[in-house]
């Protein structure tokens, strides 16, 4: 059934608030954002659904408060930016320092130049919470009106979110070609199989549309003759892929437009080389304008390349890429055409039966994008094959690699580059490099001898956060000078942990950034701890 949902109604809430570093209201690097989480001073807060946000400008979503109902003149008397919550689609704002009074709330998605929503709220003792919540929600599921997502893609309107509920949903492929859609699984993933014969010839979902943003979501199964099944195939302008799971298709992901943005996702066991023609991978973005991954988890490519890109712009920050023990992928990364490039705060790792013995590629193919600039800072390598090249660059280029750990044998750097501050070893003295668990410990080499990268270009290099596995993050700890690769260690709150029984946080860090305990541990014995937030229910799965 159609159902459009109920317009926000000012209840009492929990606040959240952030370091100011991570809204953006302070020099950060590595990224923006950051995760939303408890602060007693906040009068005014709630959820914002991602529908009402523009995902690829994130310092453009704020929430205005202005004096008095039913205004949005003048100047607004708080601000607070849009905030996502670690490891989720999910995202929040709190207002802080309000009198109390008559306000109109207002959420804007550009900067301030309009405003989507807009609601009075009265402020006075108490907390309250003002949620912004879709326009309309189309629900699919077993038991409803629509019982595959297939069914709906031609009813639905721009600005729609479609709930898919969680269960496993068989063929047929769809595509989706209005405008402005949320995909999302509730409840747990919605998990799309693959027909036995997929009728577009190329995907189980192809997003024709421009601004569609898919969560929570699951594909698998995707093959077609000329060997390239997708499990989405990317056809409109700025995709955004959140919390979802591509895996056993002949591709993972293909094309692009505009930006494309994926978060929080994990890739495996997507790609092949049988065709004559060329390979397929777990990522292949074609010639879009910016790519960003981000806070993700690729591995287990099938002979293709586990991160391949040929945008104009690449940010890759902060995921685990890796072959582990039986992964065949070819390259790590490929960026075949070069392009303006960060690669910062990643764990790339090459095993012993990898198909190419390069973990980063860099113009490989041509130099054809407009910039020819690569940044390559606070990395971890690892590669187990026993031989090869960590980084090859084409000639040609302008490279910056910095502040990276090499671990195993084998060329480090190939072609031109400025190298500042790396460093090489067999002994990492890692926590766990069996379990592919590359945090360090007090013997790891590197410890306060990294140098401040500075900024390339308008990008700030710094790493503001480090990988949590599986797909989560922290934000990445401050002791003395920078460590040499993707994760600082910090022996005070280590000692603090083992003395107290604390969480290892370091002492900088709010007290609303802390979880109280342990919610549980992913692979490779990472701990994952929780800040304040929302229930785990709540949470991307």
């Amino acid at each position: 059934m159609l159902e459009a949902d109920r317009q926000a109604r000012v209840v009492p809430g929990s606040s959240w608030w952030v370091p100011l570093c991570l809204l953006g209201l302070a020099a950060c690097g590595g990224g923006v954002g950051g995760d939303a989480t408890a602060a007693p001073s906040a009068r005014v807060s709630g959820a914002v659904d991602s529908s009402l946000i523009d995902r690829h400008r994130e310092r453009a979503n704020a929430v205005h408060a202005f004096a008095g109902f039913d205004t949005t003149s003048g100047h607004a008397v708080a601000t607070a930016p849009v905030q996502q919550d670690n490891g989720a689609c999910t995202f929040r704002y709190a207002l802080a320092g309000l009198p109390d009074g008559p306000y109109t709330v207002a959420l804007t998605s550009d900067g301030g130049a309009t405003f989507r929503r807009r609601a009075n709220v009265t402020v006075g003792g108490a907390a309250v919470a003002q949620h912004f919540t879709p326009a309309r929600v189309v629900r699919v599921g077993p038991g409803r009106e629509f019982t595959h997502p297939d069914q709906v893609t031609g009813r639905v309107r721009s600005g729609d979110v479609i709930e898919i509920d969680a269960g496993v949903y068989r063929g047929p492929a769809s595509t989706w070609s209005t405008d402005h859609l949320t995909l999302r699984g509730v409840g747990g993933r919605a998990h799309l199989v693959a027909p036995a014969t997929i009728s577009n010839r190329k995907a189980i979902w192809v997003t024709a549309g421009q601004n569609i943003a898919v969560e929570n979501v699951e594909f698998s199964g995707a093959a077609v003759p000329n060997l390239n099944g997708s499990g989405i195939r990317a056809e409109g302008r700025d995709l955004t892929i959140c919390g979802s799971y591509f895996h056993d298709n002949q591709e993972g992901i293909l094309g692009g437009g505009g930006n494309v943005l994926i978060e929080f996702s994990e890739f495996a066991r997507n790609g092949n080389c049988d065709d004559p023609e060329g390979c397929a991978h777990n990522i292949y973005i074609d010639h879009t304008e910016r790519f960003t991954l981000r806070h993700s988890y690729s591995h287990h490519a099938r002979i293709g390349h586990t991160v391949k890109s040929r945008a104009r712009e690449n940010y890759i920050l902060y995921n685990r890429i890796m072959d582990e023990t039986d992964g065949t992928s070819s390259y790590g990364i490929d960026l075949p055409d070069g392009g303006l490039s960060y690669v910062i705060g990643n764990l790339l790792q090459q095993g012993p039966r990898t198909d190419n013995p390069v973990i980063l590629a860099y113009g490989a193919e041509t130099l054809d994008n407009p910039s020819r600039h690569l940044y390559v800072v606070n990395n971890t390598f690892v590669n187990d094959l026993g031989s090869g090249t960590f980084v090859s660059i084409a000639r040609g280029s302008t490279a910056t690699v910095q502040n990276n750990l090499f671990v195993g044998r084998g060329t480090a750097v190939a072609g031109p580059a400025s190298q500042v501050s790396n460093l090489v070893t067999n002994a990492p003295n890692f926590v766990n490099i069996g379990a592919f668990d590359y945090r360090p410990t007090a013997a790891t080499p590197g410890i306060d001898r990294g140098t401040a990268p500075g900024r390339g270009g308008a990008f700030d290099l710094t790493p503001i956060y480090q990988y949590v596995h599986p797909l989560s993050r922290q934000v990445r700890p401050r002791h003395n000078a920078i460590d040499i690769g993707a994760y600082e260690y910090d022996p005070t709150a280590r000692a603090r942990a083992a003395v107290l029984g604390e969480p290892p946080w370091p002492p900088w860090l709010p007290a609303g950034l802390r979880g109280a305990a342990p919610t549980g541990a992913g692979r490779g014995g990472v701990a994952l701890y929780a800040p304040a937030g929302p229930p785990p229910s709540s949470r991307a799965r």
